[in-house]
């Protein structure tokens, strides 16, 4: 064989074997690389954690909430990632199990990565699915990894994909110090300089760190900036600071709002004007009842726009279509 056809065949090798790897990529079922955002009985000590039966991942699609033909819905906060690891699934399956699950009024979701790993599953689900867009950061329980390498992939997914429309989850977690409070809140101060200087809003997370988490947006952050208070679960009076002194600031509520034990979430809800709320599952955490400890996804932000209804008095359609518009204002999309 002569040397021009042997160069033809070994390029022609060499793309087969880039396809065949970036099919593998694309197919590939995104590791269990789950800190457990907002969900306690994934933020155990290993020792006391039970381990995920991917298996026996319980699914349940609600079709008790009775919706307008044409309201719209996004859900703000969702780990997609995370979700079809429980079921078993791989990224691919992602507009499948959308076809099945998800009502008609259903318009987009925020897929937010929580660790550097998760990056890559992130990139794939947005560029492969119109309806999905990405929040990316560092949450708490991974403040211990922040370092400029990771902060530079941030900054990059940042400024070359439109469709990257926040920074975050980031934020302070004391309730399981995962990471020490020192490298919390080094990680979190960084990454608020970060997300201001590139204009992106900010989704964050803060349980039983009120204090700092208040201070650190007060001292970082501009008053009129872009803010999503995710996965709401501290009491009224912190809710009425975040909004008194952020008057750009909204507030995500979860499933965790029909929990029998959540009447301090409730009653926050009830305090909180319907213009500054998001709704969101942070799936596949907080499913609503009566189907919690099942695997919670968009089709579920339905029963937390009921539940709001409820708490609030108002019609659903008008929590619907004032939360899509505040989910807008935030995000832009």
């Amino acid at each position: 064989m002569s040397t021009t056809n042997t160069n033809t065949a070994n390029s022609s090798n060499n793309n087969n074997n880039n396809n065949n790897n970036q099919k593998q990529k694309q197919q590939q079922k995104p590791k269990n690389n789950d800190k457990g955002c907002c969900d306690p009985s994934v933020n155990q000590p290993k020792s006391k954690q039970k381990p995920i039966d991917n298996s026996k991942a319980k699914l349940n699609t609600p079709k008790v909430v009775d919706m307008a033909e044409d309201a719209k819905y996004v859900d703000s906060h969702v780990h997609v990632d995370q979700l079809l690891i429980r079921l078993n699934k791989s990224l691919t399956d992602f507009p499948q199990f959308k076809q099945d699950n998800f009502p008609k009024q259903f318009e987009k979701l925020i897929q937010v990565c929580c660790d550097p790993v998760s990056i890559e599953y992130a990139d794939f689900l947005i560029e492969n699915n119109e309806c999905i867009y990405g929040a990316y950061g560092v949450h708490p329980h991974n403040a211990k990894e922040y370092n400029d390498q990771i902060e530079q992939k941030l900054i990059d997914r940042m400024k070359s994909n439109p469709k990257v429309v926040a920074w975050g989850e980031m934020g302070l977690d004391y309730f399981y110090n995962k990471s020490s409070n020192d490298e919390q809140i080094n990680a979190f101060s960084r990454q608020l300089k970060q997300a201001v200087k590139l204009g992106k809003p900010l989704v964050i997370h803060s349980r039983e760190a009120e204090e700092d988490t208040l201070r650190l947006l007060k001292e970082l952050v501009p008053v009129d900036y872009k803010i999503h208070i995710h996965c709401f679960t501290s009491n009224s009076d912190f809710a009425k600071q975040l909004l008194d002194h952020f008057p750009n600031l909204c507030i995500g509520f979860t499933g965790c709002i029909t929990f029998r034990n959540s009447q301090s979430i409730r009653d926050s809800v009830e305090a909180v004007p319907i213009e500054r709320i998001l709704l969101e599952t942070d799936g596949p955490y907080m499913t609503p009842e009566p189907f919690r400890g099942q695997i919670a996804h968009s089709g579920h932000i339905p029963m937390v726009a009921n539940a709001i209804s409820q708490i609030k008095n108002i019609p659903l359609d008008q929590v619907l279509k004032q939360c899509r518009e505040n989910t807008t204002k935030i995000y832009g999309i």
